[in-house]
């Protein structure tokens, strides 16, 4: 079924229809309200009917028989053991396309509930969405939780579902369909990768997708979305707003997909389009005493056309200081003018005997992103190992920044590592200032960005006591603010650099709820070695951009590399600097024949993200 939709309608009022149930529409405004005492949001073919007490009552379409319901209320809240209807609003507002009703259902604590209907007719998509407001000035006692009726619907057992581990499949008999970040959720359910699930309706329009927002957990039951806020944080700063939309469109499963990117991230734009063109992916850790990037560049350069070599990134890892720092004073919010790169190698060189140290200065790596440039390879800058740092970094460590200690040692860090609480508005401010001082400096050189380890936050960190609150929360938004920073830099600078995260999910079974943070970023590029489990973790959070995977042994672990080209639409990855830190141009001859048949093949397709229903299996080959 195609729909379509009549632009500029407005409403007459109801006085003026014959039947009082029915809508007129005449084609010269948007989206409008009527004034009976059912409010009516309107739009083309579709009427959405709101009772005065703000619970949507019915839904006509194209002239056929309404979808109705009986709903008495336009949510609950439940708080402790007690339930409060949301049934008598103190107040209903209209604005340009929709409806706001508040409503105080609890007096102690303090709160107060605004939902804000709205309507929107784009692209194909017609949009019923409600923003869910809640405010408070008291502390919670007790959990919270919030239940959002999709009456009129019902979700049925064919209601279509992308599930963490990139396959799919059908809700079924079960009761509860779940999506774990923030909060708490109110009961397990079937685990998605992104909060929404999508089924067809023949009465309203080939397929109906409800989405929420993904900066909070989501637990879709068959006639309501609900979650919870934890008592042990609270409301942040006493407010919290979350987005439900029901999407009406045409297509399949995919375009459900689309349509959750389109309208729950709608802020987030996709990926530069080059991105979709890299066959090969290349990570090189200072290497051989720095030689070995213009080694394997001068390899590369030879073993390609000139035509393909556009279609290669190469990473420059380990040009900074230390982790954590990454050669930028935060007093001045500049980049500084030289330093020495693995300077803590006295201290690691038993596990890192060829990290030596190397002097550099900011001209060198100019001189380095300039060499891979000018030869026509794609270029792109580590950004960050995740949120860490170390405590012997004396203009970045504070106490009350650690989220938790531990993280990667090695010829880059100093002293103890720990992750910082990206709660805390100085590790925030740092991350922003730092975004900023890089591109100023790079932007018109770099191709990407790439944000190392975003997993080191988890799925339902709390924060700490000296900086409570959702830390993955506070990633997610992070992640995103920075996507916007380079974007607002491309839009400026006419520029087209990416912004890559790395997730990891599911490198390991019991990583299997890892966060999601590449919704809010260009795509993953991230350090799972290439371990076949992690693929399919990460399709549904990248589907509309690209997954990668750094392979840290191309040689021992070429298997994997094959496997995440043919399968899930990688590129080939090779390495140097670490693990078997043989770089393509220390490949025989026989290797670098592998490297080169099997770009020769990714090369002849874009990439696509597309989900499972079965994943394909692993098998190891014996040597």
């Amino acid at each position: 079924m195609k729909l379509t939709f009549a632009r500029n309608c407005t409403l007459l009022p109801i006085s003026a229809c014959i039947l009082p149930a029915m809508v007129i529409l005449s084609c010269i405004a948007g989206p409008v309200i009527s004034s009976s005492l059912d409010n009516v949001l309107s739009c083309g073919s579709f009427s959405f009917h709101l009772s005065p007490i703000g619970a949507l009552t019915s839904i006509k379409h194209q002239g056929i028989p309404s979808l109705t319901s009986q709903a008495k209320t336009a949510g609950e809240i439940r708080y402790g053991d007690q339930v409060f209807p949301l049934e008598q609003p103190i107040r209903s507002e209209k604005h340009d396309n929709g409806l706001l009703f508040a409503y105080e259902p609890i007096k102690s604590p303090s709160l107060l509930v605004e939902i804000d209907h709205r309507l929107e007719c784009k692209n194909e998509l017609f949009i019923y969405s409600r923003e869910i407001k809640l405010k408070s000035k008291d502390k919670l006692h007790h959990d919270l939780m919030v239940a959002v009726p999709l009456q009129p619907f019902e979700l049925p057992n064919t209601a279509w579902l992308p599930l963490k581990n990139g396959t799919a499949t059908s809700l079924d008999t079960a009761r509860f369909a779940a999506y774990q970040f923030a909060g708490a959720l109110p009961a397990k359910g079937i685990s998605l990768a992104i909060p929404m699930v999508s089924f067809t309706s023949e009465l309203l329009a080939q397929r109906c997708t409800i989405v929420t927002d993904p900066y909070y957990s989501s637990l879709f039951s068959r006639n309501s979305v609900e979650w919870t806020y934890p008592a042990k944080v609270g409301l942040e700063n006493g407010n919290e707003s979350r987005l439900l939309a029901v999407i009406f469109h045409d297509g399949t499963p995919d375009d459900a997909v689309q349509a959750f990117f389109d309208v729950a991230l709608k802020d987030v734009s996709s990926s530069p389009a080059w991105l979709h063109e890299i066959a090969m992916v290349d990570y090189d850790y200072m290497s051989d005493g720095e030689q070995g990037w213009f080694r394997d560049i001068d390899a590369l350069t030879a073993a390609l056309l000139p035509a393909d070599r556009s279609k290669v990134l190469l990473c420059l890892h380990g040009w900074y200081d230390f982790v954590g720092r990454y050669c930028f004073d935060s007093k001045t919010g500049t980049l500084d003018r030289e330093w020495t790169a693995f300077s803590n190698y006295p201290q690691v060189k038993e596990k890192f005997p060829n990290s030596i140290p190397v002097k550099l200065t900011l001209k060198d790596v100019h001189d380095r992103i300039e060499y891979a440039k000018s030869r026509g390879f794609r270029c792109g800058l580590y950004f960050a190992d995740g949120m860490s740092a170390g405590d012997s970094l004396a203009d970045i460590y504070a106490p009350e920044k650690v989220l938790y200690w531990g993280g990667w040692q090695g010829p880059d860090t100093k002293g103890m590592t720990y992750c910082q609480n990206p709660l805390s508005p100085p590790v925030r401010d740092f991350f922003l200032r730092y975004m900023n001082a890089l591109l100023q400096e790079y932007g018109q050189e770099v191709d990407a960005l790439v944000w190392d380890e975003t997993f080191h936050v988890d799925t339902g960190s709390l924060g700490t006591d000296a900086i409570p609150g959702n830390a993955d929360r506070a990633m997610m938004r992070l992640t995103r603010d920075l996507t916007a920073m380079v974007r607002e830099y491309n839009r400026n600078a006419g520029t087209q650099v990416a912004f890559m995260a790395s997730d990891c999910i599911g490198v390991f079974p019991d990583w299997a709820n890892k966060p999601p943070y590449a919704l809010v970023a260009d795509g993953t590029y991230q350090d799972s070695h290439c371990r076949p489990l992690a693929w399919s973790y990460g399709i549904f959070p990248n589907y509309r951009n690209v997954l990668w995977s750094c392979n840290w042994a191309p040689v021992t672990n070429w298997a994997y590399t094959e496997f995440g080209v043919r399968n899930y639409q990688a590129p080939v990855a090779i390495s140097n600097g670490w693990g078997d830190d043989a770089g393509f141009s220390e490949m025989s001859p026989e290797m670098r024949q592998k490297v080169f048949d099997l770009f020769n093949w990714r090369k002849q397709a874009q990439t696509r993200l597309k989900w499972f229903s079965e994943l394909p299996v692993y098998q190891e080959k014996k040597p």
